[in-house]
C-alpha cells in the first residue's frame, strides 16, 4: 500500500501546480499584448494626405473649368472623343476645350464615377468578406482623407472586384459582399452612408489582362460626378 503524502509534500505539490498555472496565464497575457501592439502599430500603406490629394485633383479637373469654357458630352466614347478607340464602348466623357493635360475624364454611365480609382488596398480572409487588420488600418486613413473640407460634399463609389477563379455568380456575390464590408466599416468610422455607393463587379472588370492575377482582387473607390 502506497504511503499517503505528508502535509509538507501536499503543500509543495499544490504550490508547484499553482506556479505553473500562473506562469501560463502570464505568458498568455504577454503574447496577447504583443499581438495587440503589433496590429495597432501596423503602418498604413498610404496616408490620409494621399487620399485627399488624389480626389481633390480629380475634383478640380472635373468640376472646375480649366480655361474659359467646359463641355459635358454624353454619348459614346467615339462621339465625345473621336480619337479614342471604338472598342472602348459607350461612356460619358467630361472634357474641357482648354485643359492643361489634354486628357478627358471618363465617367461610368451607371455610377457616374470618374477618373482613376483609388485602390484601397484592403485584404480579406480567404474566400470571405472579413476585413484583415491591415485593411482596417488603411481604411482609417481613407476615412480621414475624405473628411477634408474640400471633399466634404463629395460622394464616392466603393467598387468590389475579384479575379477570374471560380464561377461568375460566386465572384459577383463575393465582390458585392467585400464592397459592402468596406462601406460598413467606413460608416462605423463616421463617414456618412449617403456619401458612399456600393457596387460589385465580380470578375468582369479585371485590372490586368491575366484575369486570374491576384491584383484583380481589389476594392477601389472613385469620385462621383456631381
Amino acid at each position: 500500500m502506497t504511503n499517503p503524502l505528508t502535509t509538507h509534500d501536499r503543500n509543495a505539490f499544490c504550490f508547484s501546480r499553482l506556479g505553473r498555472l500562473l506562469l501560463a496565464a502570464t505568458l498568455s497575457v504577454a503574447l496577447t499584448g504583443l499581438a495587440t501592439v503589433s496590429v495597432s502599430a501596423q503602418d498604413a500603406t498610404y496616408s490620409a494626405d494621399d487620399v485627399t490629394r488624389h480626389f481633390k485633383q480629380l475634383k478640380t479637373r472635373s468640376l472646375k473649368p480649366a480655361g474659359t469654357s467646359r463641355a459635358l458630352c454624353i454619348g459614346t466614347r467615339d462621339e465625345c472623343n473621336p480619337d479614342a478607340a471604338k472598342a472602348e464602348g459607350g461612356q460619358v466623357a467630361v472634357t474641357s476645350d482648354s485643359g492643361t493635360d489634354g486628357q478627358a475624364l471618363v465617367a461610368d454611365p451607371e455610377t457616374k464615377a470618374i477618373g482613376e480609382g483609388f485602390n484601397l488596398l484592403v485584404s480579406f480572409e480567404y474566400a470571405s468578406a472579413r476585413l484583415s487588420p491591415s485593411a482596417r488600418v488603411n481604411l482609417r486613413e481613407f476615412a480621414k482623407g475624405i473628411d477634408d473640407p474640400a471633399l466634404s460634399s463629395a460622394t464616392f463609389v466603393i467598387e468590389g472586384h475579384t479575379d477570374g477563379i471560380g464561377s461568375a455568380p460566386y465572384n459577383q456575390r463575393l465582390s458585392e459582399d467585400r464592397a459592402a464590408a468596406v462601406t460598413e466599416f467606413l460608416v462605423s468610422l463616421g463617414v456618412g452612408r449617403d456619401r458612399l455607393k456600393t457596387v460589385g463587379y465580380g470578375k468582369t472588370r479585371p485590372k490586368v489582362a491575366d484575369v486570374n492575377d491576384p491584383s484583380n482582387r481589389r476594392v477601389e473607390s472613385k469620385l462621383v460626378l456631381e
